[in-house]
């Protein structure tokens, strides 16, 4: 992800690394709403001159060309470049992924809810839809970062998902909730809903 990582260097320099890649999470995210969360775009891109703005456009045609899970990868690589910013998520291995899965869903499992209660950049949910896909799944975190993480990677992979900003432990109720994929079977393109619950 060499361009990608340029992309986001050259914002970086002049932001909060952490903050830019929030900023482009979200921004990703309304992208893929369908102009129903135009507000927060605009509120989030605001601070960002042409030129930057820009950059962001770019750095959405970079990832679109590397996905699997770059987000998750991208992030660990960043957390570890930056030692005095708000980072500090550790993923779990693609490969231990693929062998959780297997361990633990029947293969032919279908039309399933599974719950996912940490689901971090949503690396466990991708294996557990290449090996059975077809199920539903509701995913928790309480970082919002890993919960935009996991809305992106689930609509750019056509899963079928409700993603909950949530503190999973304290079961108390979501701050924002995102459906995800709600009509692919029908319209076969990535849809990222929100819905703010506090």
């Amino acid at each position: 992800m060499r361009e990608f990582n340029s992309l986001f260097s050259f914002l970086a320099r002049k932001y909060d690394p952490s903050r830019v890649f929030d900023d482009f999470l979200t921004l990703v995210i309304c992208c893929l709403a369908r102009q129903t969360q135009e507000d927060w775009y605009h509120t989030t891109i605001r601070k960002y001159d042409e030129d930057e703005f820009g950059k962001f456009s770019q750095l959405l045609a970079q990832l679109l060309i590397y996905y699997r899970d770059p987000l998750g990868a991208y992030y660990e690589a960043l957390s570890g470049s930056y030692k005095k910013s708000s980072f500090g998520q550790f993923f779990t291995p693609a490969a231990l992924c693929e062998m959780t899965a297997r361990m633990t869903v029947p293969k032919g499992t279908f039309g399933k809810d599974i719950l996912e209660p940490a689901c971090g950049s949503g690396r466990m949910i991708l294996a557990l839809n290449n090996y059975c896909p077809g199920n539903h799944y509701t995913a928790q975190d309480l970082d919002h970062i890993c919960v935009k993480m996991t809305c992106i990677n689930l609509a750019f992979h056509g899963v079928k998902a409700t993603v909950h900003h949530m503190d999973a432990l304290g079961q108390k109720p979501p701050f924002n909730s995102y459906e995800i994929n709600a009509d692919f079977h029908t319209s076969k393109t990535p849809l990222i809903l929100k819905f703010k619950r506090r």
